[in-house]
């Protein structure tokens, strides 16, 4: 045992020396925080997943969370999946990607980064002025330096990423960029142009390369209902090259997604939601070796729903009586839609059109004079933050004159759910279940509706709700007398049976009544030895009883839950008790109380009074 102990203390003993000496070790390595480093630089607007920072004075990385301040000379790293927007106080933002890593400096009238690794984007539009000494306002510059020279990103919108070797690549997605190389030399990169900054100096893209979609700053939008294909299109590459796309979810880790077919300078290809990386490589097709090559771009596909299409429905006849029918075209928008446009054809690949509207925030178009025939239709929604519309499916539907058929019966609908029953009962709210089935017709019917009306209430209280399946749940304001019936509907939208009305009252399912002490008539009275049996009425649709008791004074001396109509209590002191017994129904619910009844033990009981009262209770 001594032993034992003796190895625990030693342990206890090398674990604190080396606690102390890890922070002897970390206190030594700090260096005093100079007067910038007080100066907050930027902050942390959102990060995803492992983001570190490392401060000049510090030897070890630390976890970065959103809202914390950034300092000058502070590095930034990003893991494999880890993503961080760095914020300016002037609206400017800088995102780092995955696998980079990057260092933040201050000096005068600029804002220095430091791309040791990866790639960030660089959002470099102030919307907001710094105070300059002289009392104006300006924003200070933000560059990007590297041994190759300095990139002036101020007012640009851009894309860098560290290539081969100490080589930066810089795309200008939005303003003008410029460069000036370690010799001295300047140039300006435009809006759509690339360039770098290598050990050669400035280089920049001979080939002209201009992406025209997808949009390089700015997320695509897809249906998320079918499977959308991105469009890739361009110009600069020779035709006489073979061109191929090339993506991935990291910059590293790009594989070939698809070749040039039918159309020239267009690729399309099926792209997950979410983020993905990109470039184009152009090959010599009789030597295939590379011999041009887009810069490294970054998509954010996003899914998004087209309209939901309320009438005509997909393949729907609709029979008319007259030479030229007014169709009705219906669809429901969701939250975020900007505008839809409406195109209505008369074949499927929408080239003879009949009309082409826009709108913001109506629900419905009526186009006249409609002929017998086959007609093409469509939607496309143009989403808030997009200038390229989602596309919806093209749908069909049929105007013909009406067939000569035998009338058939309507459709025969009967009652599952009330039965035969007028009153249904509730606990917790006023919850009508329905059920319903078809005897006829059942084949045809697509669609019910259900019309609900307060019996009390105006006719515009009714409410009509809809169902594909022949049963429905309707929860209700309140208990009351209530009218409904339904309605059986084909896939035309024709109304081809309806049910009988049926009126139900919905009440609160009530309480179980209280149990009544056994015998009824007669004294409740214990034995000599203070025992007594206790038994109660049973009462139906009781899950268990609650047996309390009182003393004389009216004071809780007991309360116990029995499965059973009765129990056993003994060691009773001499005196006057109450008792009284609660049922509790299969909702937890107690059953109303109702007035004790006195049980006496007599004083001729031979039971000694204990110094604290006790109940002793034996179930039997």
């Amino acid at each position: 045992m001594r032993s034992q102990l003796s190895r625990l203390s030693l342990a206890a003993l090398l674990s604190g020396c080396g606690f102390l000496t890890t922070f002897y070790w970390y206190k030594s390595t700090e260096k005093p925080a100079s007067k910038s480093d007080a100066v907050p630089l930027a902050q942390v607007g959102k990060v995803g997943e492992e983001v570190l920072r490392r401060s000049k004075t510090r030897l070890l990385w630390r976890a970065v969370n959103t809202g914390d301040i950034l300092f000058d000379g502070e590095s930034i790293r990003t893991s494999e999946r880890g993503e961080v927007r760095i914020q300016f106080e002037d609206g400017r933002f800088i995102d780092l990607e995955s696998d980079s890593m990057i260092v933040l400096q201050k000096s005068k009238g600029e804002i220095a980064l430091d791309l040791m690794e990866g790639s960030v984007f660089v959002n470099a539009k102030s919307t907001e002025g710094a105070a300059a000494p002289n009392g104006t306002t300006r924003a200070p510059a933000l560059v990007l330096n590297s041994n190759q020279g300095k990139v002036d990103l101020t007012g640009a919108s851009a894309s860098l990423a560290k290539g081969k070797g100490n080589q930066v690549d810089v795309q200008v997605l939005e303003g003008t960029a410029n460069i000036q190389g370690k010799d001295g030399k300047r140039q300006e990169i435009l809006k759509g142009s690339a360039g770098a900054l290598g050990d050669k100096g400035l280089v920049f893209d001979q080939q002209k390369l201009q992406i025209l979609t997808p949009p390089l700053d700015k997320p695509v939008f897809v249906n998320s209902e079918v499977d959308s294909k991105v469009t890739f299109q361009w110009k600069g590459f020779s035709p006489l090259w073979k061109v191929s796309l090339w993506a991935g979810s990291r910059r590293k880790d790009m594989t070939e997604r698809g070749q040039v077919e039918t159309t020239p300078n267009t690729i399309l290809s099926q792209f997950s939601l979410g983020k993905h990386y990109w470039k184009l490589v152009a090959k010599d097709p009789k030597t295939n070796q590379v011999v041009g090559e887009s810069p490294i771009y970054k998509l954010d596909v996003i899914g998004r729903i087209a309209p939901s299409v309320i009438f005509p429905t997909a393949d729907a006849k609709i029979q008319i009586n007259q030479p030229a029918y007014d169709m009705n075209f219906k669809w429901q928008k969701g939250d975020d839609t900007r505008q839809i446009t409406l195109e209505v054809a008369t074949d499927s690949s929408m080239t003879k059109k009949l009309a082409t509207k826009t709108f913001t925030s109506e629900d419905h178009f009526l186009l006249p004079q409609l002929k017998e025939g086959e007609y093409f239709w469509r939607l496309s929604a143009y989403f808030e933050g997009s200038e390229r519309p989602l596309i919806g499916k093209i749908q069909k539907f049929a105007l013909q004159p009406p067939t000569v058929v035998v009338p058939k019966e309507p459709a025969q609908i009967v009652w599952v759910t009330p039965a035969s029953t007028t009153i249904q009962y509730f606990v917790k709210e006023p919850l009508l279940q329905i059920d319903w089935a078809a005897k006829t017709r059942g084949e045809e019917i697509v669609q019910w509706h259900l019309k609900v009306q307060d019996v009390a209430g105006s006719p515009e209280s009714a409410k009509q709700l809809d169902s594909k399946e022949p049963s429905q749940k309707v929860v209700l304001p309140k208990a009351g007398e209530y009218r409904f019936f339904v309605e059986a509907l084909n896939r035309d939208a024709e109304i081809i049976g309806k049910s009988q009305e049926r009126i139900m009252v919905l009440k609160v399912t009530p309480l179980l009544k209280s149990p009544q002490l056994l015998p009824l008539n007669t004294e409740l009275k214990a034995k000599e030895d203070g025992r007594s049996e206790i038994k109660w009425e049973p009462i139906t649709g009781a899950k268990e009883y609650i047996l309390i008791v009182k003393n004389a004074q009216g004071k809780e001396l007991m309360r116990k839950k029995y499965p059973t109509t009765g129990t056993n209590l003994k060691n009773l002191m001499p005196g006057t008790y109450q008792l009284q017994v609660l049922a509790t129904d299969e909702y937890g619910r107690n059953s109303e109380e109702i007035p004790m009844r006195n049980l006496l033990v007599p004083e001729l009981s031979n039971v000694r009074a204990p110094t604290n009262f006790r109940v002793k209770v034996k179930d039997e």
